[in-house]
């Protein structure tokens, strides 16, 4: 499978909401850019061609992860490393910060799994962006205005999100920049009326040292990184959900969180009425686990008139690969 790394740059804020407009996320995760993506498809007559390039395997994608500059983040390995007695360690503040780390830059991702990560990049997250609030006025046809709070994350400039896509063959990899190049103009997440979500993309190679360590479950999904050492495991990079008869083995010997996706169906044929989709489980980016799996797609109909489809596919960073590479351009992963 081969690796590429989309560049997104937006033009303006994002809002990937929690469910409360005073409320947003930073980064967006897989299924939120499948269900984008499937409804650009659908615009373009594309949607089967689509699906079915996502069910065969051919085309997986990871969570989106911000960039700062030319330097990457990857998330934070649910892993404990192991504890260096010092007495900045010892720090109840710092200790805050390092739990409320969510990534991690690549250049220091085997300092952190040696337990000697260093705290003076505990908050380089902060200079990514940061969240803003507007009011805005809803006008509901002769009631009185009503005015709302929303709020968005805006990125300083020469920063944004990116996520890492494996394709298998050309053509999978065309559509995948059909979608793409459709979407950017229409834009992701909320309030996209308002025009926010909208974005420029740059393609890039995947740095060397990080796409030998990439799989998708697709390739091989009864693969096994080991049994001891911390390096054996595999960083779950998109949320995901494993097959039912595998989820067993996965979650043995795994350290992992699971994330509640939820939401509101975005298709204007559904119903006649905006409805919400059902509650999902899946395992969060950044899981650790010995066993990968390929995950799956999950098909509901609920009362609409046409299925409801949840991409739910694993990809996967084999750490012992990575801490096995050479670090030679930290600064820029790009030259790699």
């Amino acid at each position: 499978m081969k690796y590429s790394i989309y560049q997104l740059d937006f033009y303006n804020g994002v809002r990937f909401g929690k469910g409360r407009l005073e409320t947003t996320e930073m980064t967006f995760h897989a299924d939120t850019l499948f269900a984008a993506l499937f409804q650009e498809a659908i615009k373009l007559g594309k949607e089967k061609i689509f699906l079915d390039a996502v069910r065969n395997g051919v085309l997986r994608w990871s969570d989106a992860f911000p960039y700062k500059g030319r330097q990457l983040f990857l998330p934070k390995p649910m892993f404990q490393p192991p504890v260096k007695e010092t007495q900045e360690q010892g720090n109840s503040i710092r200790k805050k910060q390092f739990k409320n780390m969510k990534y991690v830059p690549i250049e220091y991702i085997k300092a952190y799994m040696k337990g000697e990560y260093p705290e003076k990049h505990l908050e380089d997250c902060k200079e990514i962006g940061k969240e803003g609030v507007k009011t805005a006025v809803a006008v509901r046809g002769h009631e009185d205005p009503e005015p709302y709070r929303v709020s968005a994350f805006y990125f300083n400039e020469g920063n944004g999100l990116y996520l890492i896509l494996g394709s298998s063959g050309e053509a999978a990899e065309i559509l995948f920049d059909d979608l793409m190049e459709s979407l950017s103009y229409s834009g992701l997440g909320g309030k996209k009326s308002a025009g926010l979500g909208r974005f420029e993309y740059v393609k890039k190679t995947v740095p060397d040292m990080l796409g030998k360590a990439l799989r998708s479950g697709s390739e091989g999904a009864s693969g096994h990184f080991g049994q001891s050492a911390s390096g054996e495991y595999a960083v779950l990079m998109s949320t995901a959900l494993p097959e039912e008869e595998k989820l067993k083995d996965v979650l043995t010997d795994a350290s992992y969180s699971l994330l509640k996706r939820s939401g509101f169906v975005d298709s204007t044929t559904f119903d006649d009425q905006q409805m919400r989709k059902k509650d999902l489980y899946v395992l969060a980016a950044g899981s650790c686990m010995k066993h990968v799996f390929d995950g799956c797609m999950v098909e509901e109909k609920n009362g609409g008139r046409h299925p409801v489809y949840r991409y739910a596919y694993g990809l996967f960073l084999e750490v012992l690969t990575l801490l096995r590479k050479s670090m030679v351009c930290p600064a820029s992963p790009f030259s790699c």
